[in-house]
């Protein structure tokens, strides 16, 4: 079997991955495993945190800091599709760093982020990128949300509001 026949997968890890020891467990030589250093930061139980450093001390997973260009273009994904409400600063990363991977793929090689989280899901599919869950069905369908006072009628845009800064009632999301 010839190099060029090797398909190159990069499969970025969210924070079930890396509790359910994802990057123990699976792992080639034409598989590049990454997650981002806020997803480590949420890693706190000390059986996961000793696998994910035994995993960067052997090189069988890279930490990448995503471009802020990146986290940029994600944050516009996710208000586009009404996710700003469910997407918190870490799954933007992973959304972030899942753009930056997919635009410098090279023929042949392949992207898949590791997510059981519905609204990275939905993003992620959105944006075309595939990802697989672990321990959920996963979704199929893109969906489409609009981030509203259910009191006045305020549309939110800004991924960091939870509550109307018209009349203090807390937001919600609904299927658009």
């Amino acid at each position: 079997m010839s190099n060029e026949s090797v398909q190159r997968k990069y499969v970025i890890l969210d924070a079930s991955a890396l509790l359910a020891k994802y990057q123990l467990l699976h792992y080639s030589s034409d598989v590049v495993l990454v997650t981002t250093p806020l997803v480590v930061n949420e890693i706190k139980d000390h059986e996961s945190k000793s696998a994910l450093d035994l995993a960067v001390s052997l090189g069988k997973l890279l930490i990448i800091e995503p471009q802020e260009t990146l986290i940029d273009k994600a944050r516009d994904v996710v208000q586009s599709i009404g996710e700003n409400y469910s997407i918190s600063p870490t799954d933007l990363s992973i959304i972030a760093l899942a753009l930056q991977l997919k635009s410098k793929l090279k023929r042949g090689e392949v992207i898949v982020v590791i997510t059981d989280d519905y609204s990275i899901q939905n993003t992620l599919l959105n944006a075309g990128i595939a990802f697989k869950p672990l321990r959920t069905r996963g979704i199929k369908i893109p969906r489409k949300y609009v981030v509203i006072c259910p009191t006045c009628s305020y549309v939110s845009t800004n991924i960091l509001e939870r509550t109307c800064p018209l009349c203090n009632t807390p937001l919600a999301k609904l299927s658009s």
